[in-house]
């Protein structure tokens, strides 16, 4: 489910790259390095998997991403929400608690974004 996925945030326009997982950081936003999770094991859709997670806040907003690194492949089928393309990026989409979340496949890893409108995790992801 996705809100298990929860955690996702950017920095102002440089880039940068949480495992292999190129991302834009949107203006304003600032990595809280005590919140960072490195390399720590977890799991995605019920699977074993090594998690990497960065938060960075505006204010009172915040946003996470979250990266998998999953051996084989995950069904995401069954992760709530619905199928969406955002900047050419195919996944899961959806929005709980007033939060938009969207969890795709980039490279050989899962990443999940958690922001706090469509628009930031459309800047995020290029």
């Amino acid at each position: 489910m996705l809100v298990c996925l929860a955690l996702l945030v950017f920095v102002a326009s440089a880039t940068f790259v949480a495992a292999t997982a190129d991302v834009n950081t949107p203006d304003g936003y600032k990595i809280n390095d005590n919140l960072t999770i490195d390399k720590q094991p977890g799991e995605l859709q019920g699977k074993a998997a090594v998690v990497t997670s960065v938060v960075m806040e505006n204010g009172t907003d915040n946003i996470t991403l979250t990266t998998f690194s999953v051996d084989g492949d995950v069904d995401l089928s069954d992760a709530g929400g619905q199928k969406k393309t955002i900047n050419g990026k195919e996944g899961i989409y959806q929005e709980k608690d007033g939060r938009s979340l969207f969890l795709c496949k980039v490279g050989e890893q899962f990443v999940s974004i958690n922001a706090p409108n469509e628009k930031l995790i459309e800047k995020i992801v290029v």
